[in-house]
């Protein structure tokens, strides 16, 4: 593993770990709707 991980705080992880999740679900919301938009033109 690189050192940067090793260095990281519990702090840095969850920051890190709740932008990871909150990008995750706006991507999932984002297909949501373009499969919607196609489904009802």
């Amino acid at each position: 593993m690189p050192k940067i991980f090793n260095k990281m705080t519990s702090i840095q992880w969850f920051v890190c770990l709740w932008l990871i999740g909150f990008l995750g679900l706006a991507l999932i919301a984002g297909v949501f709707k373009v499969l919607l938009y196609f489904a009802y033109p």
